[in-house]
């Protein structure tokens, strides 16, 4: 189901709107993290991305360096399937800790977060839900079916409404 929060002075979107501009900055960080950790430079990264998964935040598991003569073959390897992209050598205890870091030693936050805000209850299956927030400062979001939301203040959408926000966003971005 899809939605939209335009009351900016209602809780859920005071909430949602810190939650999301939180998430977006650990993103960044994250990205910074990495490249000090591993002393160099990316084009591309190959993982999970977005935040529809358990952390929200992007989760990494290969690199397309820009300098690949300063990969160093003790921590990485050319990934078998991706020509470009190293990933943890895992038979190295370099690569291991390298593959440790991209696990557990970055920021990430929790999808139980936006349930919380929203006050979902009863859920017994989920997709992992999605937050937007637009150039105008609306908040969008994709829920499971079964999540429904009683805050008057999020309001049901069209997924033709949804997708055209979306895509005039995308528009604005480029």
């Amino acid at each position: 189901m899809y939605y939209k929060i335009e009351n900016k002075d209602c809780t859920v979107y005071k909430e949602l709107y810190s939650l999301r501009k939180k998430e977006i900055q650990i993103e960044k960080d994250n990205l910074v993290a990495i490249e000090e950790k591993t002393g160099l430079k990316f084009i591309n990264t190959f993982g999970r991305h977005g935040q529809q998964n358990f952390r929200r935040v992007s989760r990494y598991a290969g690199f397309e360096f820009l300098e690949i003569e300063k990969v160093d073959l003790k921590i990485w390897k050319q990934h078998k399937d991706e020509p470009g992209v190293y990933v943890p050598n895992t038979r190295t205890k370099l690569g291991r800790e390298m593959q440790e870091f991209l696990n557990n030693g970055l920021e990430g936050s929790n999808y139980n977060d936006v349930i919380d805000i929203l006050k979902l209850e009863n859920l017994r299956r989920f997709n992992f839900p999605f937050v937007k927030i637009s150039k105008d400062e609306i908040i969008y979001l994709f829920l499971d079916d079964e999540h429904e939301p009683k805050d008057p203040n999020v309001i049901e959408v069209t997924k033709t409404e949804f997708k055209e926000a979306q895509n005039q966003e995308q528009l604005k971005n480029n």
